[in-house]
């Protein structure tokens, strides 16, 4: 749901062990019976079916290339990349942060690019970053091709997932208009430097980045340092148990902050229906992203 760029410290605590268990066991495909696992990852609901995606080419063993379209915006037209969910992921390029959100989209990113293309003028001639984006910045890409904002900045703390936004920037180059667009590796944390960063941009968009413990201060921080006064951050996540609660615990004493579930109608009505289909697919708590604006005073 969005990857988050969130450092994952190496101390040997328990709630680190149990999160590498809940990831080793996802890598050899074990669905864990463990309660603990059900704020952290659950998969069984894909998405809420805003946006059209079809293969339209064949490149690597290890990815299918995508066109994403939307009956409810048709200026809407890119081409994604996406991981294959057989594909093999590498221990090694997960370590040293949350690598959750790097094979597939995940509806907050899903819902957070619906809401963004809803307004589309609010973005023009602004500068836009999106945190912990994976291998799409779904929302990213399209702020980018759909809304004139001045500049798009796409991030995600591993770097196999900037090279895949760097292919897809130059797929689709020409939806970007006069729109700047570029990709960087951006972790979060207290070793992490984005100085030159710093008070640059207007807005920022994070999707489901509140569940580690162990980033969510840090990633206030980064969020705060991002924007310029008056700036805003938009953020999706679902409650996931205490996590979201205490992600704008933490934001309430650096922003003004508006939480909302029911948002816009037609995510609603998805949202009421899914609940009817019962838990064995769909949990709110799980699944359903709650919107979160913070915005930084000051006089922009």
């Amino acid at each position: 749901m969005g990857t988050n760029g969130t450092v994952i410290p190496t101390t040997n605590t328990s709630a680190a062990k149990h999160r590498w268990k809940i990831l080793a066991r996802a890598l050899v495909g074990d669905r864990s019976s463990d309660p603990d696992d059900r704020i952290f990852s659950v998969r069984r609901f894909q998405c809420f079916g805003l946006f059209q995606s079809k293969v339209v080419e064949d490149r690597s063993s290890d990815a299918d290339w995508f066109t994403y379209t939307s009956h409810d915006f048709e200026k809407l037209n890119l081409i994604i990349r996406q991981l294959r969910a057989e594909s093999t992921v590498k221990l090694d390029s997960l370590l040293g942060f949350n690598n959750t959100g790097n094979i597939c989209i995940w509806p907050s990113e899903e819902v957070m690019t619906h809401h963004c293309l809803k307004d589309v003028n609010w973005f023009r001639n602004k500068s836009v970053i999106e945190l912990g984006g994976g291998m799409t910045c779904l929302a990213g890409m399209a702020v980018a091709a759909c809304t004139e904002a001045s500049c798009v900045v796409l991030t995600d703390g591993n770097g196999d997932s900037v090279t895949n936004l760097d292919l897809m920037i130059s797929e689709n180059k020409d939806s970007f208009g006069t729109t700047t667009v570029s990709s960087r590796l951006l972790r979060w944390g207290p070793d992490e430097a984005a100085k030159d960063l710093e008070d640059r941009f207007d807005c920022v968009l994070c999707a489901d980045c509140f569940f580690f413990d162990e980033g969510r201060s840090d990633l206030v921080g980064l969020v705060y340092s991002l924007l310029r006064p008056g700036g805003q951050a938009v953020m999706f996540a679902p409650h996931r148990g205490p996590t979201l609660q205490a992600f704008v615990d933490l934001a309430s004493d650096k922003f003004d902050i508006t939480v909302a579930d029911n948002y816009d109608d037609k995510i609603w009505q998805l949202h009421q229906q899914m609940k009817l289909k019962g838990h064995g697919e769909y949990d709110e708590n799980l699944h359903y992203p709650v919107s979160v604006l913070l915005k930084k005073t000051g006089s922009s």
